[in-house]
C-alpha cells in the first residue's frame, strides 16, 4: 500500500498548481507545534492510513513550505499563519517584548496590571487583552465578511489561542483547573456548550500519570527515552495508561499525548455547534493549535522515543477526528482541512555547557559592562529576548550619544561572543534592503516598534541556556523553518507540489477558498486556484 502511495506521489510531482472545484463551508485549520517536514518521512512506517498518510494520499501535499523570517519562534509562526504576514508587519516575534514607553517587559496578550483579588469573574479570565494585536487575522476576516459567519479557536495555551484568533471570535484554552476557559475580551461568560463540557469533567478522562508507549521498543526509530515506559517485547496485557486521579492530572494534559486526545475531543464538540450547514453562503472556521507536540519536543528532544510516540498517538487522533468530521457533512467538498506547523525545533542538546548553549543573562551583563567601560557606568541594557537585544534609549540620550553609534558598537562587540553568527543593528534594518540569505530572513522578522536595537543570529544548532529544555526553536536554519503543509477537501484534487512556498500564503489561500476577503496585511500568492481541473 505504501509503495502505491509513493508511486502516486511521484506521478503527481509534475503538478505545479492545485485547483479547487468547490467552496468549503467549514475550514479546520490545525497547527501542530514543533513539527518539521522531515517528521513525515522519518516516521511514516508506523503511521496509520487515516492520518498523515491520508493527507498525503487524498490532499494537496506541499513538500517545500518554509517560514521566510527569523526568529522562527512559535509565536511568530502562529501569527504568520493567522495573518498571512511576516513579523515585520504583525509585530509578534516572541512571547515578550520591551515597551519603549515604559522601558518594561511586556507579556503578549496579558494586561500590565491585573486585580489579583478579582482575577476570575463568572467563568472567564480577566488578565488578558487583545489590544496589542494590530494585524487582522483570518478569523477576523471571516467574521468581517458576514455577520452569520463563525470562528472558533482552541489551543492548550492562552497565548497560542489568542494569536490564532486575533481580536474577535470564540477563543478557548485549558484553564488551571483542567477545564476550558476564555477571557473577558472575547466573552462575558462561557457559552452553554462549553459549560456543559466542563461539567462532564471530560479532560480528566484523558489525563494519565504513567506514559506507556504504543509499540515495543524495536518498532521505534529513536532509541533514547526518559519518562516513557516502553516494553521490550509484545505484551497484550500491558496497560495503555494509568488514569488514577491525582493532583498532577492537569499537568499531564500539557506534557503527554493525553493533551492531544483532550483537545480533539473538545474540537468534536465544537464541530457539533458548527453543523448543520443550513445557510448556503455561511463560512465557519475552526482553528486548533496543538501545543503539546512542541512541549514534548523541547522537553525530551525531537530524536526521543517520547516525541516519536506522541506523533504516533497524534496520527491516530487525527485520523479519528477526520473520520468524525467528514461524517457530519453530506459532501466532503463542504469541509477543508489544513494541517501545518508553527515551526520545527533544534537538534537535541542534552548538556548546558558553553559548547552548545547561549547564556542570555551572561550576554546582557557583558554587553552592559562593555558599554559602561566605553561610555560611563550605567544601565545601558534593558534586556534580551529571542535574538533581540534592547538598549536603554533614555541612558543613551542622557549620555548624549548617537543611538546608531551605540548600536554599531554593540553589534561589532557581539560578534566576538561565542555562538553568535551575525549581529545587525535596527538602524541597518531600517536603512538597507536585504533580498537573500539570513539577513533577509532577519529583516522579515524585524518590527520597528517592537524589535530590539541589535538582532542576533546564533550559529547552527546552538540554542539558549534553559535547564528545562533540551531543544528550542527560533533559528534561521532549515530545521526550524521547513514545515509540513497539507490541504484536504474543499473540492481540491490530490496533488503533490514540490515548488517552494511559504507560511504567509496559508491565510490568503484559505480566504480565497472560502470566498472571503483575505486578511488586510496578507499579500502572499494563492496556493490553490478556483476552477474546473478538466479545463
Amino acid at each position: 500500500m505504501r509503495l502505491k502511495i509513493r508511486y502516486i506521489t511521484l506521478l503527481m510531482a509534475l503538478c505545479v498548481v492545485a485547483v479547487a472545484t468547490a467552496r468549503p463551508r467549514i475550514v479546520v485549520n490545525i497547527v501542530v507545534g514543533g513539527m518539521s517536514q522531515e517528521d513525515i518521512s522519518r516516521y511514516e512506517k508506523n503511521f496509520g492510513e487515516g492520518g498523515f498518510l491520508r493527507l498525503q494520499r487524498e490532499g494537496v501535499a506541499f513538500s517545500e513550505c518554509y517560514a521566510n523570517y527569523a526568529p522562527t519562534t512559535p509565536e511568530a509562526g502562529l501569527a504568520t499563519i493567522a495573518t498571512g504576514a511576516t513579523p515585520a508587519i504583525h509585530g509578534i516575534f516572541s512571547s515578550v517584548y520591551y515597551d519603549r514607553t515604559t522601558n518594561k517587559e511586556r507579556l503578549w496578550c496579558r494586561k500590565p496590571v491585573v486585580d489579583s483579588e478579582n482575577l476570575i469573574r463568572k467563568s472567564v479570565e480577566e488578565g488578558y487583552t487583545t489590544q496589542q494585536f494590530t494585524t487582522q487575522t483570518l478569523s477576523e476576516a471571516v467574521l468581517a465578511s458576514a455577520e452569520r459567519n463563525r470562528s472558533i479557536t482552541i489551543a492548550h495555551n492562552a497565548l497560542s489561542a489568542m494569536i490564532l484568533a486575533g481580536r474577535k471570535g470564540e477563543c478557548y484554552w485549558l484553564s488551571d483547573t483542567g477545564g476550558w476557559t476564555t477571557a473577558d475580551c472575547y466573552a462575558e461568560e462561557l457559552p452553554l456548550w462549553v459549560r456543559n463540557y466542563n461539567g462532564d469533567d471530560m479532560n480528566r478522562v484523558f489525563a494519565t500519570e504513567t506514559w506507556y508507549g504504543r509499540y515495543t521498543r524495536n518498532r521505534y526509530c529513536n532509541t533514547r527515552s526518559t519518562d516513557i515506559t516502553v516494553y521490550e517485547k509484545d505484551n497484550t496485557k500491558r496497560p495503555r495508561s494509568n488514569r488514577k486521579a491525582s493532583d498532577n492530572w492537569i499537568k499531564s494534559l500539557y506534557t503527554t499525548p493525553s493533551g492531544n486526545f483532550a483537545i480533539f475531543e473538545f474540537a468534536k464538540r465544537a464541530i457539533g455547534t458548527l453543523v448543520p450547514l443550513h445557510i448556503d453562503d455561511q463560512c465557519k472556521v475552526l482553528n486548533i493549535c496543538l501545543d503539546v507536540p512542541r512541549t514534548i519536543a523541547e522537553r525530551y528532544g525531537a530524536d526521543s522515543i517520547e516525541y516519536e510516540d506522541m506523533l504516533y498517538s497524534l496520527d491516530a487522533s487525527l485520523a479519528e477526528f477526520m473520520t468524525f468530521l467528514y461524517a457530519q457533512v453530506t459532501s466532503h467538498d463542504e469541509v477543508m482541512v489544513v494541517v501545518t506547523s508553527d515551526g520545527g525545533v533544534s537538534p537535541t542538546k542534552m548538556d548546558n555547557g558553553d559548547g552548545s548553549r547561549f547564556n542570555t543573562r551572561q550576554f546582557e551583563v557583558i554587553m552592559n559592562a562593555f558599554l559602561s567601560a566605553r561610555y560611563g557606568q550605567d544601565s545601558w541594557i534593558l534586556g534580551y529576548t529571542d535574538g533581540s537585544l534592547y538598549l536603554n534609549h533614555d541612558v543613551v540620550y542622557r549620555h548624549k550619544k548617537s543611538l546608531a553609534e551605540v548600536q554599531n558598537e554593540v553589534a561589532a562587540f557581539a560578534l566576538q561572543y561565542r555562538g553568535v553568527a551575525s549581529a545587525v543593528t535596527a538602524t541597518a534594518m531600517r536603512s538597507a534592503q536585504f533580498v537573500r540569505g539570513t539577513m533577509a530572513l532577519v529583516q522579515n522578522g524585524y518590527n520597528p516598534r517592537r524589535s530590539g536595537d541589535v538582532l542576533l543570529t546564533l550559529e547552527p544548532e546552538r540554542i539558549e541556556l534553559d535547564t528545562k529544555r533540551v531543544a528550542m526553536s527560533g533559528s534561521a536554519y532549515n530545521y526550524d523553518r521547513h514545515i509540513p503543509l497539507f490541504i484536504l477537501g474543499g473540492g481540491v484534487a490530490p496533488c503533490h507540489i514540490g515548488q517552494r512556498v511559504s507560511s504567509e500564503q496559508i491565510a490568503p489561500t484559505i480566504a480565497a477558498m472560502c470566498g472571503v476577503r483575505r486578511p488586510q496585511c496578507a499579500d502572499g500568492e494563492i496556493l490553490i486556484t478556483k476552477g474546473d481541473p478538466k479545463n
